[in-house]
């Protein structure tokens, strides 16, 4: 259903916004790598979508599509999303979550987007298309290049994952009242 989809993005928007992801500053704070609170909620949600997106294609719910891995598009693709991220503060969705919030900074993005997008539309087939074809690996995923079964690897993943987000977590500092020395 397309209410489905609608909802989802709805929620994961608003779970942008509660985790502080929507703000430019935290964005820009964490590719300066002062601020590592974006980088953690991101890995957190990596972490769920990654389980929760193996369990449900193991009880038939889902089905997990790969696309070609074309190293050059990707890297180039990367590169540029990069570069947006690091000038606006903002990526796709934390510029939709940002503009939904009314921030005004966050729709001037968008609307970059929008056009870059639409640019990119127009380029593909005289560009984009011929750079698929450098170093395109086809669909292939890691538990193809290893021969170790893919739930070895979810399972490593976010094991290992969750043990450096509990390991790296802030440190609070014990601000109660300190005896006095004698």
């Amino acid at each position: 259903m397309e209410i489905t989809g609608f909802m989802i993005g709805v929620l994961f928007g608003a779970a942008l916004l509660l985790s502080g992801l929507a703000d430019p500053d935290k964005i820009v704070g964490t590719l300066r790598l002062r601020d590592f609170h974006a980088m953690r909620t991101i890995a957190v949600f990596v972490l769920v979508g990654m389980l929760g997106t193996y369990v449900l294609e193991q009880l038939g719910i889902a089905h997990f599509g790969v696309p070609p891995t074309a190293i050059v598009s990707v890297l180039l693709g990367g590169a540029l999303l990069g570069i947006g991220f690091g000038l606006t503060g903002y990526c796709p969705g934390t510029g939709l979550a940002g503009a939904a919030a009314g921030r005004l900074d966050a729709l001037a993005a968008v609307v970059g987007m929008m056009f870059g997008a639409l640019v990119y539309a127009g380029i593909w087939p005289a560009i984009g298309k011929p750079l698929d074809t450098i170093a395109n690996y086809g669909c292939i995923m890691l538990p193809d290049l290893t021969g170790i079964p893919r739930v070895v690897w979810v399972t490593a993943m976010v094991v290992g994952g969750t043990l450096v987000l509990a390991f790296t977590a802030p440190r609070r500092s014990d601000s109660g009242p300190t005896e006095p020395q004698s």
